[in-house]
């Protein structure tokens, strides 16, 4: 796995050195309205987890907003910080995410069915959160120093890719394995993939799915939810959450109950995962379809921004990072409110920044930090500074 190429270095000059560049004047050049609107949801995250839980609301809420905190602490980090030193340790980062996905699988713990989480000191994380991000990092650092003019490439991407994919299906967890998928086929085709390379791969998913189902390689209850959504009455037990789903969202109507509000769905019980899987369907229910449409809008400015971030990137290393991440949190916003509203599968994929859970939290800030260094990086370098 070959380092990215970079920018060649700055040819040494006799006189004055360049002067360093300030973290103020790296900061002004970030994309402000990207960290707003990141900043937006995670807030309105807390306030939904809030009005969510009857019980311990104060701890499941403080518990969030310290995760908020501390994400948005490694944002900042992360855009001060030059993207590109992650392009010449790709085995260092492929490393690190093959190490914490075999991690879990041998000393981790089972949530829900899924042996996903490993307690690190008082903390409880989530290895295969943090894993996308990281996979989205070498897989760009590959496409970006390859040509897809020779299959090779292609497998090779594959097979960058696989790994991570089935040590998370060994969790087992299907719905994260599917954002790998989806990162992985918006990756290689901004990275150039020939199309007959993409149909090859979407044939082989096809094949894969359905072997998994006729021999029963997934779990009994990962078919039941494939099923359940092709025919909701084959399995009453599924079926029973998305219809409670669907009415919370349309009890909300307009405006909403409000966040104050008692006896709704979520409140009387009825509503699953409240605080997690189905948080949208509890904030449609609490603020209605005018707050529900914010919400929503505050997601498609977060991608539009870090999609811009892809277009004004100096090298294609950058741009294909922020299409990692944007394929990341497009795929999880969509299946989630997919899956509230009867639309898509229940998978148990968060909604990213608002769904309960300080790993997803990390990880989105985290995210979003890494593709302000890409934007403070293509501005600095616009402005001729010697030092990007």
């Amino acid at each position: 796995m070959r380092a990215v190429r970079t920018s060649p270095a700055v040819p040494v000059t006799r006189g004055k050195k360049p002067e360093k560049i300030s973290i103020a004047h790296r900061l002004r050049r970030s994309d402000l309205l990207l960290f707003l609107t990141a900043l937006a949801l995670g807030g309105i995250g807390v306030l939904a987890i809030y009005s969510a839980e009857a019980d311990y609301r104060q701890l499941y809420a403080v518990n969030q907003g310290l995760g908020l905190a501390a994400g948005f602490t490694g944002a900042v980090v992360l855009a001060l910080l030059d993207y590109r030193w992650l392009g010449r340790h790709l085995r260092f980062v492929y490393g690190v995410t093959v190490v914490m996905l075999v991690a879990v699988l041998v000393a981790g713990f089972s949530v829900n069915g899924a042996q996903s989480w490993i307690g690190i000191g008082p903390f409880e994380v989530q290895p295969s959160e943090f894993a996308k991000p990281l996979s989205i990092v070498v897989l760009a650092g590959y496409v970006a120093a390859n040509s897809f003019a020779h299959n090779m490439t292609f497998l090779k991407a594959l097979g960058i890719i696989t790994v991570p994919v089935l040590l998370v299906l060994a969790q087992p967890d299907l719905g994260t394995a599917m954002v790998f998928g989806a990162i992985f086929v918006a990756v290689v085709f901004v990275g150039g993939a020939r199309w007959y390379q993409l149909a090859g791969i979407f044939a082989a998913g096809c094949v894969a799915v359905f072997i998994a189902i006729e021999f029963k390689i997934l779990e009994d209850y990962q078919i039941a939810r494939l099923t359940s959504f092709l025919d909701p009455q084959s399995v009453p037990g599924v079926s029973y959450q998305v219809e409670n789903s669907k009415m919370a969202i349309g009890s909300g109507g307009l405006m909403g109950k409000g966040l104050r509000s008692s006896g709704t769905l979520g409140d009387l019980g009825y509503l699953p995962e409240d605080r997690t899987d189905f948080i949208f369907s509890n904030l449609a229910e609490k603020v209605g379809f005018v707050g529900s449409l914010v919400v929503l809008i505050l997601f498609f400015l977060l991608v539009w921004r870090v999609l811009h971030a892809a277009t004004i990137s100096r090298d294609r290393f950058g741009v294909l990072i922020a299409v990692g991440v944007a394929t990341m949190l497009t795929f999880h916003a969509l299946i989630n409110v997919g899956m509230a509203m009867g639309m898509m599968p229940v998978t148990g994929l968060p909604l990213p920044f608002v769904s309960y859970g300080r790993s997803n939290l990390l990880v989105s800030m985290m995210s979003v930090g890494l593709v302000q260094s890409i934007v403070i990086q293509a501005r600095l370098k616009s402005e001729g500074n010697p030092r990007t």
